[in-house]
């Protein structure tokens, strides 16, 4: 697909429309001519890292917090002009507060949680939540567990998250992106095989917890109906928020 149009006509006709994105910027190989390249290929979004430093700046679980650096500036002016969403999630907060007030266009951060629920270097601050709003983008909430501290990965714990984001910034500035993953056991190897980019979380090991299922997603709006959020309140969440970022940005 190359647009909100076909997100549109796939919705109408019962398929699924899908984008494709990067964990990260390494793929750019210090070449920022291969933003509009990647973004004739389909690629409609781009982490600024992926939990550790490289060219564009500071990821999230690095031991320093440097800021955006000129490749990076060169690289979001470049997303601008072709249509690619600057996302910060995974990204260190100096490097995501500095992307984003770079950039011209919403941002986005497309799977996180609220630090302030719970300490993870993965989730991100207030001021974070509150710069990516003033954007006009939007703070989607991640389902994995570990980032929520909950074993089983449960839909109250996601909930608490948006429920925080919403009322820090507006509910037309929260979404869901449940982050899924098939192969749970797979992606546990992964992170326990690779601790430089997942290293402990204050001085605490990475624990084996559930993602949030697909099927939870009704299960959410069960909860926001209790809380009396309104129906268009909740349309907006469960993506109707996104789609209105994407229109805004993409080309």
């Amino acid at each position: 697909m190359h647009g909100v149009d076909d997100v549109d006509l796939a919705r109408k006709e019962g398929k699924l429309a899908i984008t494709v994105n990067f964990q990260g910027t390494n793929v750019l190989a210090n070449d920022i001519g291969l933003v509009e390249v990647f973004y004739r290929l389909g690629v409609r979004h781009m982490l600024m890292a992926y939990n550790q430093k490289n060219l564009v700046g500071d990821g999230c679980a690095e031991r320093t917090d440097a800021g955006l650096s000129r490749f990076g500036l060169s690289m979001i002016k470049e997303m601008n002009r072709v249509g690619m969403l600057v996302d910060g999630t995974h990204t260190g907060y100096r490097t995501s507060m500095e992307a984003m007030e770079a950039s011209t266009s919403p941002c986005i951060f497309s799977h996180c949680n609220a630090y302030s629920v719970f300490a993870h270097y993965r989730n991100i601050k207030d001021d974070q939540i509150r710069k990516c709003a003033e954007t006009g983008g939007v703070i989607v909430v991640n389902g994995l567990g570990e980032f929520r501290d909950d074993m089983e990965a449960t839909s109250e714990s996601m909930f608490c998250h948006l429920d925080h984001i919403v009322n820090l910034v507006g509910p037309q500035h929260a979404g869901i992106g449940l982050d899924y993953v098939k192969d749970v056991d797979g992606f546990w190897k992964y992170v326990d095989d690779n601790s430089d980019a997942w290293p402990l979380n204050n001085g605490k090991p990475n624990r084996h917890t559930k993602f949030v299922q697909p099927e939870q997603i009704e299960d959410l709006a069960e909860l926001m109906c209790r809380k009396n959020y309104a129906e268009s309140d909740i349309r907006g969440i469960l993506g109707e928020n996104f789609r209105r970022v994407c229109k805004q940005v993409w080309k």
